[in-house]
């Protein structure tokens, strides 16, 4: 398997926590693992985009039209992302009710094939108690699809050992209703696919 993932957001939504978690994944699936952050003013909400790729890689940096996946925490960091997705590949943005790309942007997704999975992610974190994990939030969202083939299981483990001690259940508390939100998707796509 080669797996090749871009995350986008600003400083302080925990794309780098993120990168972590699907990094772990990688390797508990027996997977080499490379990746590489650019950060902008992160500590001010400037722009953070992680490259990462799982399987065998020579070198962490993905090329344009190369992505297979694109999380994305802030949908103005998601634009600049977009060119690193290939055909066929997916989005998985945190967005709230309102929020939505531009038809132009919609209009090229769509000629590339490319799936867009909205879910607010803010939404489901502040339920639970703590909005910086939007992020585990969204993973959750994502793995529930099936779209991405890590085992719910493994993710629980995983951020388990990397999350702080005070913030463990909630994190898993997000990481249970994104993973719910998913599955429901997911019977969505399956009725599409089958209609």
């Amino acid at each position: 398997m080669k797996v090749q993932i871009i995350l986008a957001g600003i400083g302080g939504q925990g794309i780098l926590f993120l990168s972590k978690i699907l990094a772990e994944l990688g390797l508990r699936s027996g997977l080499d693992v490379i990746g590489s952050e650019i950060h902008g003013m992160s500590q001010r909400g400037g722009s953070v985009i992680a490259h990462l790729k799982l399987g065998k890689f020579s070198s962490p940096l993905i090329r344009e039209g190369a992505a297979d996946f694109l999380y994305v925490l802030e949908i103005n960091e998601g634009y600049r992302a977009l060119p690193f997705l290939k055909q066929g590949g997916v989005i998985f943005a945190n967005l709230s009710e309102r929020e939505e790309f531009n038809e132009k942007i919609l209009n090229h997704l769509k000629k590339g094939k490319i799936v867009i999975k909205k879910y607010d992610a803010n939404l489901a974190a502040s339920q639970v108690g703590l909005l910086r994990s939007s992020n585990v939030a969204l993973i959750g969202y994502s793995v529930g699809t099936g779209l991405v083939r890590f085992r719910y299981s493994d993710v629980k483990e995983v951020i388990v050992s990397l999350s702080r001690q005070g913030d463990v259940n909630l994190n898993l508390k997000a990481l249970e209703a994104g993973w719910k939100e998913g599955k429901l998707h997911s019977k969505d796509l399956w009725r599409k696919a089958t209609s």
